[in-house]
């Protein structure tokens, strides 16, 4: 394995994962023998860095929940990230069924109070709960919301390093995938289109489905087979969600999958 990419990949993001599971009104995590990390990862170079806070399976508007948000405030407040990365599952169990659903209060607003939150964004990414509803929906709540942000259904954003140089954040909605829907093939002909374009130096991809786990939900072959040809030799880092665990895997593809 080439330590450079790795190298590029660490260094493109420090992603803290904390996952509120599935269904359950406090923070879960799923019981199963995680796979080793890779044993070569390089050591982290000293420096300004691209922070990004990454959540999974999180909205389930109990009181872990909150706690959690109170957990995340007080350890990231000397040092706050860039910006919270969401990885699916926001807000269950059904998602939302519109932007004015007062589920955004109670699962959403009213969790993260507090000076570390008040001005922090939340980049959305839809995952399979999040589709029971109305997906469009959370893209609407960009309009009135202040710290919520989701473009599209799925979209790209372009951050600037501090020390030099770019990430592509390229956000995809894997439930079409997972699903075989005839829009899946749009949006990785559009995810392609993106990749081939970019000038960024790294590129991290963020979807709800894994393409490597080790977790109850396996890997899906339609999501495995679609993203296989978009993440490998192009992409360093893929974050996903759906199994309640922390993971950092090789996927012998030229990608981490966290």
């Amino acid at each position: 394995m080439e330590s450079s990419y790795l190298m590029r990949s660490l260094i493109a993001l420090t992603a803290v994962l904390f996952l509120a599971g599935c269904l359950l009104r406090d923070p879960f995590s799923d019981s199963f023998p995680a796979p080793p990390p890779p044993e070569s990862l390089p050591t982290l170079p000293t420096g300004p860095s691209l922070d990004v806070l990454v959540m999974a399976d999180w909205g389930t508007g109990g009181e872990g929940q909150r706690a959690l948000g109170e957990a995340m405030a007080r350890t990231h407040m000397d040092s706050p990230p860039a910006f919270v990365l969401t990885v699916g599952d926001n807000l269950y169990p059904d998602g939302v069924t519109g932007p004015d659903d007062p589920i955004w209060r109670t699962h959403f607003e009213d969790m993260y109070v507090g000076p570390f939150w008040e001005s922090m964004t939340f980049q959305g990414i839809l995952g399979n709960h999040d589709h029971h509803e109305d997906p469009q929906g959370q893209v609407l709540y960009s309009e009135v919301s202040e710290r919520w942000r989701m473009p599209d259904l799925y979209y790209a954003l372009t951050e600037e390093m501090p020390a030099g140089g770019s990430v592509l954040f390229l956000a995809l909605d894997t439930e079409p995938i997972a699903k075989q829907e005839r829009r899946a093939v749009d949006q990785r002909e559009w995810a392609d289109s993106v990749l081939r374009r970019t000038a960024a130096d790294w590129i991290v991809v963020g979807g709800h489905h894994p393409v490597a786990s080790g977790g109850w939900h396996k890997p899906e072959g339609t999501v495995k087979s679609a993203l296989w040809p978009l993440l490998g030799a192009r992409a360093d880092v893929y974050v996903s969600g759906h199994n309640h665990s922390t993971e950092l895997l090789d996927t012998q593809v030229g990608t981490l999958q966290a």
